[in-house]
């Protein structure tokens, strides 16, 4: 698998009958990952290769293994991306985050599933775990959907956008702190206090490849607290689980 969303995926379906190996490590971005001869070497060997279909380097490696390269994305409709700075990896104009969303990632399920009964058209447990994984992004669609609700929830402020679909989903508004990949001038950290004052927001969020610094300005003019999420956990039902607590006014 590329990223490590999709690992939890792919283990949880798979029932440990294939080596889950991740491509982009925990810690590490995928905008700035460039594979070494050993990434490359244990792709060529890979008998499948998930992926989001999304991310430059995921296009650049794939391009000429063919069939054993699952898009996941297959079936989303994709939205557009404001990311635009120079060491950006995401295919032109696509927001890749699809793994953020509880309603993108019934998809991915899906395509994993498809996939499996490929490999394995006979195997019944792949099927059952493609279900069980469904019911629990349906208890987490809903979840999302009415702690948003009730706590009347309009807007989340994020250093990097990386909630598009999970904001679109919920008809709430994502406001990314980084301008085209850049830090906001003295103007732009100006509107953006002014914005999280008006929509009540109490908490910044943070990928942990980013340095809090970049957001201690900000939270210090508008009295918010610094919260660090990280949108490519391996375990992302549970972060988005989290992430929906967090803005909902709870506590880590």
């Amino acid at each position: 698998v590329t990223i490590a969303p999709l690992q939890h995926l792919a283990e949880e379906l798979t029932c440990g009958d294939f080596s889950v190996e991740l491509l982009v490590k925990q810690g590490a971005s995928p905008e700035t990952f460039e594979p070494t001869s050993s990434d490359i070497a244990r792709l060529s060997s890979a008998e499948m290769i998930l992926s989001t279909g999304l991310i430059s380097f995921e296009q650049s490696l794939t391009h000429n293994i063919g069939e054993r390269v699952i898009n996941l994305s297959e079936g989303i409709t994709t939205l557009g991306g404001t990311c635009s700075h120079h060491h950006c990896n995401h295919s032109h104009g696509i927001d890749p985050h699809i793994w953020t969303s509880p309603r993108a990632l019934k998809r991915v399920v899906e395509n994993i599933g498809v996939a499996m009964h490929n490999v394995a058209p006979d195997s019944i447990k792949y099927r059952d775990n493609a279900d069980k994984l469904q019911h629990k992004l349906d208890a987490l669609d809903s979840l999302c959907n009415s702690k948003i609700k009730i706590n009347g929830v309009d807007a989340i402020m994020v250093y990097h956008p990386a909630f598009t679909y999970y904001t679109k989903d919920y008809a709430i508004e994502q406001i990314s702190v980084e301008q085209d990949g850049k830090e906001p001038s003295p103007r732009q950290l100006t509107a953006l206090v002014e914005r999280a004052r008006q929509h009540n927001i109490s908490k910044l969020l943070i990928q942990p490849q980013y340095s809090k610094d970049k957001l201690r300005a900000l939270a210090t003019e508008c009295g918010a607290e610094i919260v660090e999420i990280d949108p490519l956990s391996e375990d992302i039902i549970a972060e988005i689980e989290r992430v929906t607590n967090l803005i909902c006014g709870g506590n880590e």
